[in-house]
C-alpha cells in the first residue's frame, strides 16, 4: 500500500472518529445547576395556623447541605420568593445564608421581593446583591449570562413595579431586550429563568402573567431548544410545546418541600435534560406541610414532573 493511500486512510479514519463525537455530549462538561425557588425566608420565631415561616431557615439549611454534598455544579438559580415579606433584614440574612453554598448563586425577583413603598424597591435589592454576592455583577433585576459554549442564560424580572400583585408583567423594554438576545442566541441553548411561569401547571387567576401573550409571541419566532424555568406556583410540573420546555419548581417553604437538579447535554443535533427531583431531610417538617397544604398531589405533580428525561432536536 503506498504511502498516499495510507495517508488518505488515515485522514479519512479521523474525520469518521470526528464525525461520531460529533453529535455526542460536546467536549465541554455537562452543565448542571439547581434551581432553587419559593423559600419564602423569614426572621419570624413564631408560626400561624398555616405557615411555617419560623422552619424556614432550618428548612433552606439543609437545602444547601444537600446541594454542597453534590459535585461539579455550575451554578445555583434561585427562582424568586426568596423572603417572604419585603424588608432588608430579611433579604441580607437570606443572602448570607445562601453565601454558604459552595458554588456561584444567581437571583431572580418574585413578587414577595420587592415593594414600591419601602425600602425594598428594586434599584435597592440589586444594591444589596451586588454588595453580598461576588457573582452578582449586572445593573439590573434582569439580565444574561453563557455558563459554558452553546448554552445561554436569561433572567427576567416579572414582578410588578406598581402596588402589590402575585400577577407577573413582563415591560415591553425587557420584552425588546429579550428579543435582541434571542436573536443573537441561535446556535444557543437558552435557559431563561423568570418567577412567573409562562405556562402555568394549574389555573389560578390570580398568578398569571398578565401579557403572557406578549412573552409568548417573542419566544415563538424562535426555533432554537429553549426552556422556561419557573416557581410562584410552589408546583413540580413539566411540559414541552414545541421547542420550549416549561418547567415549573415546588416550593421549599411549601410542601413537597423539594428543589430541583438538572443537567444538560448540549449534543450537535440534541439538546437532553436530565431532572432529579431533591426533597428535604426534614421529614417531620415535610408531614406538617403537607397537612396544611390543600390538594397535596397538584403540588407533588405526575412522576414525570418530577424525574425525567426530556431530548429535544434542534434544526
Amino acid at each position: 500500500m503506498g504511502k498516499l493511500l495510507k495517508d488518505c486512510l488515515f485522514i479519512l479514519f479521523i474525520v469518521a472518529i470526528l464525525f461520531f463525537l460529533s453529535d455526542q455530549p460536546s467536549f465541554s462538561r455537562t452543565l448542571k445547576f439547581v434551581q432553587l425557588s419559593d423559600i419564602h425566608y423569614s426572621l419570624v420565631k413564631d408560626d400561624t395556623s398555616y405557615k411555617l415561616l419560623s422552619k424556614t431557615r432550618p428548612l433552606l439549611e439543609d437545602a444547601i447541605n444537600q446541594i454542597n454534598k453534590e459535585n461539579n455544579i455550575d451554578f445555583v438559580m434561585i427562582t424568586g420568593d426568596g423572603i417572604d415579606k419585603p424588608d432588608k433584614s430579611s433579604i441580607e440574612s437570606l443572602f448570607d445564608a445562601l453565601n454558604k453554598l459552595n458554588y456561584p448563586w444567581y437571583y431572580v425577583i418574585g413578587n414577595h421581593d420587592t415593594t414600591t413603598d419601602g425600602y425594598l424597591n428594586k434599584t435597592n435589592i440589586v444594591k444589596i446583591l451586588k454588595e453580598k454576592n461576588p457573582n452578582y455583577i449586572f445593573d439590573s433585576t434582569y439580565y444574561t449570562f453563557k455558563p459554558q459554549k452553546g448554552i445561554r442564560v436569561i433572567v427576567m424580572d416579572g414582578a410588578k413595579n406598581k402596588g402589590i400583585s402575585s400577577h407577573g408583567i413582563i415591560p415591553s423594554s425587557q420584552l425588546c431586550w429579550l428579543d435582541e438576545i434571542l436573536d443573537k442566541s441561535k446556535k444557543d441553548v437558552v435557559l431563561i429563568f423568570i418567577h412567573f411561569p409562562l405556562l402555568p401547571p394549574f389555573e389560578s387567576k390570580n398568578h398569571e402573567i398578565l401579557n403572557a401573550g406578549e412573552f409568548k409571541a417573542v419566544l415563538n419566532k424562535y426555533e432554537m431548544p429553549i426552556a422556561v424555568f419557573a416557581g410562584h406556583y410552589h408546583a413540580a410540573k413539566i411540559i414541552k410545546r414545541g421547542n420550549i420546555l416549561h418547567v415549573s419548581s415546588p416550593s421549599l417553604f411549601g410542601y413537597p418541600n423539594a428543589f430541583r437538579i438538572i443537567e444538560i447535554d448540549n449534543r450537535r443535533k440534541q439538546v437532553v435534560f436530565n431532572f432529579r427531583f431533591m426533597e428535604t431531610n426534614l421529614k417531620d417538617l415535610q408531614s406538617k406541610t403537607k397537612i396544611l397544604t390543600l390538594g397535596g398531589a397538584k403540588y407533588y405533580g405526575k412522576p414525570s414532573d418530577r424525574e425525567t428525561t426530556i431530548i429535544m432536536d434542534k434544526r
